[in-house]
Formats: C-alpha cells, structure tokens, sequence
C-alpha cells in the first residue's frame, strides 16, 4: 500500500510545511528588537527557512515598513473635549508605552528620516484636539515634537541604565561605581524609569502654559 506521506530524498518523511502570515512575521520582527532583528532570526522564530520570509516581504526595510504601520495603529488617541494639557500628556504617556512595548523603536525613529509618515494620521489626531483648544497647526507641531523627541531621547537614556552586561552588572550600577562621592549628578534608581521624564514633560507643559511657539509648517 501506498504511504499516505512522501519521503524527501533522504529519506526522511516530509511534514506539512509550517504555514505563517505576514503578520506573523512583523510580530517576530517586533519580538526581535525591531532595530536590530535580522531575517535569519525572524525566520528561525518561525520555524522556516529564511528565503521562505522572502514570499511575503522582499526585504528587511519592508518589515520595518510593516512594524512601523502595527506600531502606529496602536497609539491612543485623545477623547473629544480633552484639555491641551490632557492631550499633551497623554501623547507622552502613549509615546512612552510605544518605547516601552516596541524594543528599539526610537532608535528606527532616530535613524530613519521618514519614519514620522508612519503617525501622520496620529500626529493629526492629536493636532486636531490641541486645536479645538485653539492652538494652531504651528503651534501643535512644535509642542508634540518636543515633547515627543524628549520622552524618546530620555528612554534611550533609560534604556542603558537598564542594560545588563556580560558580567550582569546594569548600567546604572556601573554608573554608580564610576561616579564619586562629591559628584553633582548622582545615580538613582528613577534613572531607569520614567519619573525623571515625567518631571520634564510637566515642565515643558508649564512653560507652554505662558509661550507656545510656532513650528513652520508647509502650506
């Protein structure tokens, strides 16, 4: 009697093929560390081969591509009638909660010049509620970039207290053992959370509160 499964030509019985879907493979991506997963990796987490990743993205820039889409599509948006302030501290939350969830995502910010196009409908959400509160688009623009690039660039910093290294020692605690007794900035263990960049966001709100500057916008 004929055997129901093949054998392949060592011999061995050839299985159903793994079957994945391109979101499966953005997922592995994101688990990865989406600024540093290689194909090979993605595909190991797979369970396939790497040229079979290749029938669903051509490239590693066109994972990002579809990282960047997930990642976007998660923000939160601010409620309808929410103050400027309200608004400006939840697009710090939800940029925190984004760095937080998505490993190495400020880093494919920083280093991708058109990684903002991926939020433009966020960042218009979010410029919409500041300008029921009568704020223009300039306005709107300078306060959530600055905000934004604050809350991302005090995560990187976050992100290297928290960092273990070959002898398992964070990097806040090699701070700590390289700064002297009479140093003015001391290490504490707000360094790797956020309370520290929480203090900065209500400073910059405060400050909006007497001058809000224009970005220059196009049009």
């Amino acid at each position: 009697m004929e055997e129901s499964r093949r054998q392949d030509r060592t011999g061995r019985r050839a299985g159903r093929k793994p079957v994945f879907t391109a979101s499966d493979v953005v997922n592995a991506a994101i688990a990865e560390g989406v600024d540093t997963f290689t194909l090979s990796a993605v595909a190991e987490r797979l369970g396939v081969a790497t040229p079979a990743v290749y029938r669903l993205y051509r490239s590693r820039d066109d994972i990002v591509v579809a990282a960047l889409d997930l990642i976007a599509s998660s923000f939160r948006l601010p409620d309808e009638g929410a103050s400027w302030r309200e608004v400006l501290r939840l697009w710090a939350d939800e940029t925190w909660r984004i760095c937080e969830t998505y490993k190495g995502i400020n880093r494919v910010v920083y280093s991708n010049p058109t990684a903002f196009t991926h939020i433009e409908d966020v960042i218009g959400a979010y410029a919409d509620a500041l300008g029921t509160s009568g704020k223009t688009p300039g306005q709107a623009l300078f306060a959530l970039d600055f905000i934004g690039d604050t809350v991302m660039a005090s995560h990187l910093g976050v992100e290297t207290m928290r960092a273990v290294d070959a002898t398992n020692t964070t990097g806040l605690e090699r701070a700590r053992a390289g700064t002297s007794d009479d140093a003015v900035m001391k290490p504490d263990e707000e360094w790797t959370d956020g309370a520290f960049m929480n203090a900065k966001v209500e400073f910059l709100i405060a400050a909006l509160g007497h001058d809000w500057p224009e970005a220059p916008t196009a049009g």
